[in-house]
């Protein structure tokens, strides 16, 4: 299905407005907005965007999502500019098969990285991208968890996506470099409603300009608080414009269902710490018995309302999760996921195409 005749019937009345303060509030608004107006032709308008965050309004990295999008369709934007709290987005009716884009800060490549993803699905022709900006930052997933949890699901669905890490980067230079491909394929439904038992483990610790310490001390703590096995763990150094250091933490269970835990160090905060935090959270996961972590499930909803629908279980459900939902349902209200509590789990359901 080419993304521009998606839903074309609703072009009679096209527009979408939408409170960019509402529900979470933040840039998860903007950036499915964006991914449905390329993707369903229908441009948008947005007031309030982030009116309840310490600095409101688009930042730096909100730009470069807003940009990345208008590149892609060749839109007609109004309001793109920093600490701006309107803005009109018109999509152009086709996709550009490649592009380069330098964020030009340390900000999140995986979050542009989301922002195309989502039409590229969709695209009639391969889709190549590079973004240049940080790809291990607080605040979004890190291109390992799009790369090993992510990509897994959409392949799950029929897709065929790359993403790559060429140059890590982390705060405050930047400096790295994320690479995605993606192929023409029809994407299918996705079902993982059950939590099988855990077949594979493993805890890698990245260096950027870091002594060799720091890693083995936040490996200690996993195995200590998980225990994690020697040859579970791993010590990966790379080249980056600036020291950095993230701990990965990989569980999967068995039919498909994996979580990827980032704890990322940062100066004045003991590694020991950092590694605790990044236990507590996949101990959490697992514990959970619930096959989709949280921000796998705010992620898995656009690809399942572009594709065939589905199920997943999960727990928690997150107010991302959530705006998400709304966001969908402005664009596509037929489409919208169904939520239900199960007990200590959350099901969400997608229905199918008509």
């Amino acid at each position: 299905m080419d993304a521009h005749t998606y839903h074309g019937d609703m072009l009679e009345n096209p527009w979408v407005t939408l409170d960019g303060s509402r529900g979470e509030g933040g840039g998860q608004i903007l950036r499915t907005a964006l991914a449905l107006s390329v993707v369903t032709q229908r441009p948008f308008s947005m007031e309030q965007i982030r009116a309840g965050r310490a600095k409101p309004g688009l930042r730096r990295q909100h730009l470069a999502c807003v940009h990345a999008a208008a590149r892609l369709c060749g839109a007609v934007v109004r309001g793109d500019e920093l600490s701006s709290q309107r803005l009109q987005f018109e999509p152009g009716p086709a996709l550009v098969p490649a592009l380069d884009i330098d964020i030009g800060s340390a900000g999140s490549t995986a979050l542009v990285l989301q922002t195309l993803l989502p039409p590229a699905l969709l695209a009639a022709h391969p889709i190549r991208a590079t973004i240049r900006g940080g790809t291990h930052n607080p605040m979004a997933p890190s291109l390992d968890f799009l790369r090993q949890v992510f990509v897994p699901a959409l392949a799950q669905m029929g897709a065929q996506v790359e993403i790559g890490c060429e140059r890590h980067g982390f705060m405050p230079a930047g400096g790295g470099v994320a690479t995605l491909h993606v192929e023409p394929h029809p994407l299918g439904a996705l079902h993982r409603s059950e939590a099988g038992p855990v077949v594979r483990r493993r805890a890698t610790a990245v260096l950027a300009r870091l002594p060799t310490h720091v890693a083995d001390r936040e490996l200690e703590v996993v195995r200590q608080e998980l225990g994690f096995a020697p040859e579970e763990c791993e010590v990966r150094e790379v080249p980056a414009a600036c020291p950095g250091n993230a701990l990965l933490l990989y569980a999967e269970r068995e039919g498909g269902g994996c979580e990827l835990i980032t704890g990322l160090g940062e100066r004045g905060t003991r590694a020991e710490l950092v590694a605790r935090g990044a236990c507590q959270e996949l101990r959490a996961w697992l514990e959970a018995e619930a096959p989709v972590g949280e921000h796998l499930a705010d992620q898995l909803l656009l690809p399942m309302v572009l594709g065939g629908g589905g199920q997943f279980r999960c727990s928690p459900l997150s107010s991302h999760t959530e705006t998400n939902i709304e966001t969908i349902a402005a664009f596509v209200p037929e489409r919208r996921p169904v939520v239900r509590r199960d007990g200590a789990t959350w099901l969400v359901e997608v229905p199918p195409p008509s």
